[in-house]
Order: C-alpha cells, then structure tokens, then sequence
C-alpha cells in the first residue's frame, strides 16, 4: 500500500452501507461506557478500546501518539484512508470545540473527525475516526479518555520505566557504570556487557505514507539485527529514525552487527519496503559508554550521507579518516593515533613475517602508484609488487583502487612520517 491504508470489516458480512446519523441516547453511552472499561479491565489496551469505538460507529479508527506516529488502525471501511490526520487536523478551522472532535475532510471529500488524547494539560495522541459521527461524538470522547488512561500508564509503567532508563543512558545520567546497573535491574532490565548502536534514518518520505514506512523499517530492522549478542535488541525512536542497540558481549557479535546492518537495504528491498535509508554503524562499546557509540553512528550517517550520496548503511570503523576531516579541530595525539591505528596490522604483519609492507606502501604512494618504478626502487620483480599490494588490501581490509581508502592510506602514511 503506498500512501493509503484500506481497512477490513470487523464482522464478515457486514454491509458496506452506513445508517444514517442518529442522535446518542444515554442508554447506549453507558453501554458504551461499560464495554470500554471491560475491554480496559481485561488488558486490552489502546487498540482494542479502537475496535470497540469501530464497532459501536460502523467506521474506521484510526489511533496515533503525540508526535503522529502510527499507534493501531482498525474499524470497517470501503475507502482508500490517508495513514495519517496530522495535516488534516493542522488545518482545520480555529475554534472547533477538541472535546466534540475537530472535524477533518480527508481526499476524496472522506469526512472525519478528531479528538485529542489528552492526560491533563498534556496531549497524548489524536484519535480519528474515519466517517460520519454527527450526534455520537461523546463515543469518540469516552473512547478517547479511556485511551488516555492506557497511555499515561505506559508511559509510567514497566514499558515506560524501561525506556526511560535507555533514555537517561544515553544522555549519559549515570556517573558510573555500577550505578546504571543497578537502575537497570531495579527496571527489569538484563544488559549485556556492551553494545553497538545503529542509526538509521529513512530518506525523501512523502509525510503521507511516512507513518507506515517507519514502522515496516522497525520491523525490518528489527528482525535483521535482533536475536545477536545473548541479549534483548533496543529500539528507540529519533526524529524521523531509529536507534538500535545491538547487544555485542564478543568482538565477533559486534562484527556480525555490522555486517547485518549494512545489509538493511538489502533487506527492506526484499521485504518490498518501498524507501530509501541511511545510517551508520558506531563502534563496540561498553554499557557504560553506549552513547559513544551512538555518538559514532550518527557521525558514521551524516559521512553516508554527503559523501556517498545515501542510500546505504556505513560503519565508523570503515571511514578511515572522514571522522577527522568532519569534526575538524583534533589534536595531534588524535591524528597520531589514527595514523597508527590504520598502520598497526601491517606493522605487525611485517615483524612477524619479516616482510616490507609498510615501506611499499610507502614507496608506492611516493613514486605515484608506478608498480614498474617501485620494483626498481625496491629491487624486486614487479610481480612482487602485486603480490604486497593485495596483501596490505587483504589484511588492512582496504581496496586500493578505491579514493576513499587511498585518502586514509595516504593521510596515515603522512601523518606516521610526520610523527617521526
């Protein structure tokens, strides 16, 4: 579905013709008012107090938080709906009264109206529903304050206190990791050693179908990382995107996270997800330090983002030296760490086997590229030039035909020389 939902009927069998609009009586609004606090008192939740509105108005419901986001979907209706009554609602007419719902008109001349979930002074979410409900707006009403009430207890209980933890760890709250630790316990909440964060942001989404795109990403995502690293995957909401903490207790789950990552586009392609994503992969960190991590991802995303024109999912420790270049201002010591993080594996290799990796590298770059002019330089067979080359790409795990990694090989390089 591209932009527009339709929805099924609720009962089969059900006409597709809508009585006209009736006056409420206050038989049926008790009525109406017990059956929510049984469906609330059986643990049904937001979406089943919908389907009961749905039902009692023959109409589709449509439920979304706060900030518009899609929440539950359900009712009966022959019509193509818009995923969304934001703009709808944005536009309607100053002065309609929110407790009767704020008339809205959707394409095709498709009448609606919405009532604000409200805990207070705080708005909550918007409750739509999609078809004529003149006379019976205080169903709408009532099924609204009692979704309200499922809210507000979300939002302080268990699912609440666990997100907000995730929420304060990030904003680095805690001052040492003993102390997140024991909140984290106090919230049900099993960490595991450490995590890699992945940010991923959908790009160029028609604000109509929006809701419903992020949602598949979520899912999508959800599968393609989850169930890594003996531990829960952590999926939080950020602006149009998503943070996911892959739980990575070994060096090699933190691996498999990054490959699994940067085949999310893959995955939505298959999944006849229709959008396009960015995003990065931070590095392995500590519970301690996830917001590094996170930090990193999303330096790793915006790097995607202007250097590779988007459409794919980086991870920090592929960059090479783009991280230097976009935050500008590093010291010497970073630069110098750098440069030797880049060069160690060849370092070691060449003490380990006596070779001369480093050197050709070196010469290589100097004599520019010449493979003919370097085995001369070094008195050796050109071929043997060919051969260290694919072994400096090979270990290194750099590709020398590309611009990229010859940016970072030669600014290491430079940067060593520098150093002394």
């Amino acid at each position: 579905m591209h932009g527009e939902q339709n929805v099924r009927p609720l009962r089969e069998g059900r006409s597709r013709v809508r009585p006209a609009a009736k006056e409420i009586d206050s038989g049926e609004l008790l009525s109406f008012a017990d059956a929510l606090t049984r469906v609330a008192a059986a643990g049904g939740g937001p979406k089943a107090l919908c389907a009961q509105l749905g039902q009692a108005l023959d109409a589709a419901v449509l439920l979304e938080d706060g900030e518009w986001r899609h929440l539950a979907l359900v009712g009966s209706g022959s019509r193509a709906l818009p995923p969304s009554a934001r703009d709808l609602v944005n536009r309607s007419a100053a002065g309609d009264s929110a407790e009767e719902g704020i008339p809205i008109v959707a394409p095709g001349d498709q009448p609606g109206r919405s009532f604000p979930v409200r805990a207070g002074e705080t708005t909550l979410g918007w409750l739509t529903v999609w078809g004529d409900c003149e006379g019976r707006t205080a169903l709408g009403r009532l099924c609204a304050n009692a979704i309200a009430v499922e809210l507000a207890r979300d939002s302080t209980g268990n699912k609440g206190r666990r997100r907000s933890f995730w929420e304060r760890l990030l904003a680095r709250a805690y001052d040492d990791p003993s102390e997140a630790r024991d909140d984290a316990a106090a919230r049900g909440i099993a960490l595991a050693s450490h995590y890699v964060a992945v940010v991923v942001e959908p790009e160029g989404l028609d604000e109509n179908v929006a809701a419903q795109r992020s949602a598949e990403i979520r899912k999508v995502a959800s599968e393609v990382l989850g169930g890594r690293g003996g531990g829960e995957l952590v999926a939080l909401e950020r602006g149009g995107g998503f943070v996911f903490l892959v739980p990575s207790t070994l060096e090699v789950d933190a691996a498999n996270a990054r490959t699994a990552a940067t085949m999310l586009p893959r995955a939505l392609t298959k999944a006849k997800v229709e959008v396009k994503v960015v995003g990065g992969v931070g590095r392995r960190c500590d519970v301690a330090n996830v917001a590094a991590s996170v930090d990193d991802a999303r330096e790793a995303l915006l790097i995607a983002r202007r250097i590779f024109g988007g459409g794919r999912i980086v991870s920090h420790d592929d960059l090479g030296v783009y991280p230097l270049l976009l935050r500008g201002g590093v010291t010497r010591e970073e630069l110098q760490r750098f440069a030797e993080r880049v060069l160690e594996p060849l370092r070691a290799y060449d003490e380990k086997h006596q070779t001369e990796l480093v050197r050709t590298l070196r010469l290589f770059f100097d004599v520019g590229q010449n493979i003919k002019v370097a085995a001369a330089e070094l008195n050796v067979h050109r071929h043997t030039i060919f051969y260290r080359l694919r072994q400096i790409g090979d270990i290194g795990g750099f590709d020398l035909d590309s611009p990229h990694d010859q940016l970072t090989l030669r600014t290491a390089i430079a940067l060593d020389a520098l150093g002394g």
